[in-house]
């Protein structure tokens, strides 16, 4: 992937990447006042750390460190933006569990990952770790009876019908999104079959076998393995370019807060799935902007992917650019294509995503069923014409 032009690191980025942990070190403190002595773009800063997902972590650092750099309209903004965020996260963790019991109540075994399990898993408080949406794994063969499940909660499905759920189409959807208009609520439903950034199919019976509990308000939810929701992790910042600190910060804070996360387990399922790559990635990442604690064999695993380490070179020069330059076709190609080992099978990684159609293109032009093949053949048409052939630089479209 060629090196995109970008400006250099801004000293308001480099400020949120030191506040983007609940913990701060002598050294980390001493940083931020230091950042905090010089002029800030408040504005700037502001604005990125609601863009990067981190805004009720600087909240409370610069509460706890120093408030009175700051304006106080800068202030009243920001705490505005993380209550709203907070009181929406507590209503999405007490949905989760109200959906998880309206499921099991109907015989659907579900998984939630992501959103209020995260927040409680790697921050250990559901209001400090922003989220619009709630996410639920569960079997394909179950998603018919999900769906009436969420019908009957009051959510609509936010997915043409040629993406049936009662098995009427072989058709699958990038994810079954679920609506819940009046109350400005979403759920995802995923299954083994629109989990397609990972490699190779992940096994929900597999990953079921190895299940841990979170407490969730007052109600233990289960949850996928430290080991498999660490892949998870990394999974999930590489389909999405790795743009927001929060996804980077979610893979360190996950692993500071499993000290005891068997390693040789997380390995046996990132290549179970075919994604060593990605989750070297992701560790090298967490590892150059939040230093954190992994083996010497394990560090020495993920330096010695040297593919790895250059991709997570330009992704953060990248996220700690001031503005950002969207990444070309070609680039974004080669930068799936390299998320695998092997050229062979980095061009079909490269190639499935590529034509496999996501919500973007149905929503860009509705065909009707008979056709509704020749989605996978505009896809790279549509992504050619929103991205060009030679811009440079970080997506920003988590749909692709």
């Amino acid at each position: 992937m060629a090196t995109p032009t970008i400006d250099l690191a801004c000293p308001e980025k480099q400020f949120l990447v030191c506040c983007s942990r609940t913990r701060l070190d002598a050294a980390t403190t001493d940083e931020i006042r230091a950042a905090l002595a010089q002029p800030l773009d408040w504005d700037l800063l502001i604005s990125a750390a609601a863009e990067h997902g981190v805004a009720p972590l600087l909240l409370r650092h610069l509460s706890q460190i120093s408030t009175i750099v700051v304006s106080p309209e800068h202030f009243k903004r920001l705490k505005e933006h993380v209550r709203m965020a907070s009181l929406r996260s507590l209503v999405l963790a007490a949905e989760l569990i109200r959906v998880l019991d309206a499921l099991f109540a109907a015989g659907v075994e579900a998984f939630p990952y992501k959103g209020p399990i995260l927040a409680v898993q790697a921050y250990g408080d559901v209001a400090l770790r922003e989220f619009e949406d709630v996410d639920i794994v569960l079997r394909q063969r179950d998603i018919a009876a999900a769906d009436r499940v969420l019908s009957e909660l009051g959510y609509s499905r936010e997915f043409p019908p040629i993406f049936s759920p009662n098995g009427t189409s072989s058709l699958i959807p990038g994810e079954y999104n679920y609506r819940d208009r009046d109350r400005r609520l979403m759920v995802e439903l995923h299954t083994e079959h629109t989990l397609r950034h990972f490699p190779s199919r992940p096994d929900i019976d597999e990953l079921a076998a190895r299940l841990a509990y979170v407490c969730l308000s007052g109600h233990d939810v289960r949850t996928f393995s430290p080991e498999d929701t660490l892949v998870f992790l990394c999974v999930h910042g590489a389909k999405d370019f790795w743009q927001r600190f929060i996804w980077v910060a979610d893979v360190a804070q996950f692993a500071a807060s499993h000290p005891r996360i068997d390693w040789d387990r997380a390995y046996a399922f990132a290549d179970a799935v075919r994604a060593r790559r990605i989750l070297h990635l992701g560790l090298a990442l967490a590892d150059r902007l939040f230093q954190i604690s992994m083996p010497d064999e394990v560090r020495s695993r993920v330096h010695a992917d040297a593919r790895a380490g250059s991709i997570a070179s330009r992704m953060m020069r990248c996220l700690l650019a001031r503005n950002h330059v969207p990444l070309s076709a070609r680039a974004t190609f080669a930068y799936r294509r390299q998320m695998a080992l092997g050229t062979l099978e980095g061009i079909r990684y490269a190639t499935r995503l590529a034509t496999a159609p996501a919500a973007d293109d149905w929503q860009s032009m509705r065909l009707p069923c008979p056709l509704a093949p020749l989605y996978s053949a505009l896809r790279p048409l549509r992504l050619l014409r929103k991205y060009g052939a030679s811009r440079q630089g970080t997506a920003r479209n988590p749909q692709t």
